[in-house]
């Protein structure tokens, strides 16, 4: 499975990161599977998210539906604010090759130091999804520090999970940090798309990537100045539990199950 990691900046107005997205799609080699940042649209630009905030229902005639049939991809389409009776909520949508929305989760946990939380809800997580073949899971940015979230997912068959984030230049090293103790406390796949370039002052430029089962950052091959696409091998995960079993070896009586 060939997976795209796109750290788009933020650059243009809403249709043209939109635009942006799907011109990256369409580059050669095509992908199985495209991933994008968190709020790639719009950012944390809280004065005009509650103004651009869509529902639910409006994604599933959205551009990314008609690209991943007319593409045949699938495509996690980062996060976008969508409008609900709970409040605006942090959502990331997931499109198959068939243009269908198959999965979405919420933001669980609200970044407080910048005010999030004055402009979204508190969200809901969801289980697994199916990835050609594969059980998929997903969350999102600041989840990233709660590992909870990410071993309910395991435990309900997750080989592969996806995390759309805006982390700022200076934690960089951290987000890969997590995102490899993710990924190898789990034996797992773990996949953090960043934002790129900077926006509202901030510097992002991406930074992220997928790391291996064993922990270990994979070597992705560029696509453009934004993008890598990383050669996933499924079976690796057998291999690294066969050796070590962590799964196997938990003790859940003595510190809880997940919920």
């Amino acid at each position: 499975m060939i997976i795209r990691i796109s750290e788009l900046p933020i650059s243009g107005d809403w249709d043209h990161c939109i635009q942006q997205a799907i011109n990256t799609a369409r580059l050669t080699p095509r992908p199985d599977v495209i991933v994008l940042p968190e709020l790639f649209t719009i950012g944390f630009d809280l004065e005009k998210i509650a103004g651009k905030a869509i529902k639910l229902n409006d994604l599933k005639d959205h551009a990314f539906a008609r690209a991943a049939l007319e593409l045949g991809i699938t495509i996690v389409g980062g996060t976008f604010p969508i409008s609900t009776s709970r409040g605006i909520v942090n959502t990331l949508p997931v499109w198959n090759s068939k243009g269908e929305i198959i999965h979405t989760t919420e933001k669980v946990h609200l970044f407080r130091n910048m005010n999030e939380d004055s402009v979204f809800t508190e969200g809901i997580p969801s289980g697994v999804f199916d990835l050609n073949g594969v059980l998929a899971g997903a969350s999102i940015c600041y989840d990233l520090r709660f590992p909870e979230l990410f071993r309910r997912l395991v435990l309900k068959g997750a080989k592969i999970i996806f995390l759309p984030a805006q982390w700022p230049e200076q934690r960089i090293e951290l987000f890969r940090s997590f995102i490899r103790a993710r990924a190898g406390e789990a034996q797992v796949f773990f996949a953090g798309c960043n934002l790129g370039g900077d926006y509202l002052g901030e510097k992002f430029r991406g930074g992220g990537g997928i790391s291996s089962p064993d922990g270990v950052m994979m070597d992705g091959v560029e696509v453009n100045e934004f993008s890598k696409d990383y050669h996933i091998d499924f079976d690796l995960i057998d291999s690294v539990r066969n050796r070590i079993s962590c799964l196997e070896d938990r003790r859940p009586s003595v510190y809880g199950d997940a919920k």
